[in-house]
């Protein structure tokens, strides 16, 4: 599936999330089942736009439309590999204060953890709005990537790692409460 064409835009990295959710109103107006539309097809439509609001698989995508031979196998930077120490031990933390908080069982142990629970929960946010910015920056080489200055997959590789830890983050987060 070509998820550029299914929303009708034109195929670039740099895309906005508005651009995108303006294109799925517009092309969901003729393709939604209650608008006399296929709903294997207005299902497709679903999938691009999920598709290409996560810049890793935009990337992905691109990548593989325009033919650039890679794979999300390989080597990453550095700078992700640093990142990736710092969040495994957060996230390390978590989990033991979660399993904490599940073998308490009295009122009385789940309120004494409480503090525990929220000094982690804000690391987590600090980890988040970290892995956030990592991912806005990688973004900000999406021009390199489109002009062939910069590796694509290498980028996808980063940004699919920094994805799958934004994820585990916001699990951790909310397992937390």
């Amino acid at each position: 599936m070509d998820a550029f064409a299914e929303l009708g835009l034109e195929r670039r990295l740099v895309i906005s999330d508005e651009e995108i959710r303006a294109a799925f109103r517009e092309a969901g107006k003729s393709r939604h089942p209650d608008a006399g539309g296929d709903a294997g097809d207005f299902e497709r439509l679903q999938q691009a736009v999920t598709l290409l609001t996560d810049p890793s698989e935009r990337l992905k995508q691109w990548l593989e439309l325009e033919g650039i031979e890679g794979s999300l196998r390989g080597a990453v930077g550095s700078g992700v590999m640093d990142l990736f120490s710092e969040i495994g031990r957060k996230l390390q933390q978590a989990d033991a204060v979660i399993r904490e908080k599940e073998a308490a069982q009295s009122l009385l142990a789940k309120a004494l953890l409480e503090a525990k629970a929220q000094d982690c929960r804000e690391r987590l946010e600090v980890c988040q709005q970290r892995l956030e910015v990592e991912r806005r920056q990688r973004e900000e080489s999406f021009p390199a990537v489109e002009s062939g200055r910069a590796d694509g997959w290498q980028l996808a590789r980063e940004l699919a790692f920094i994805g799958k830890w934004l994820g585990q983050v916001r699990a951790r987060y909310a397992a937390l409460w």
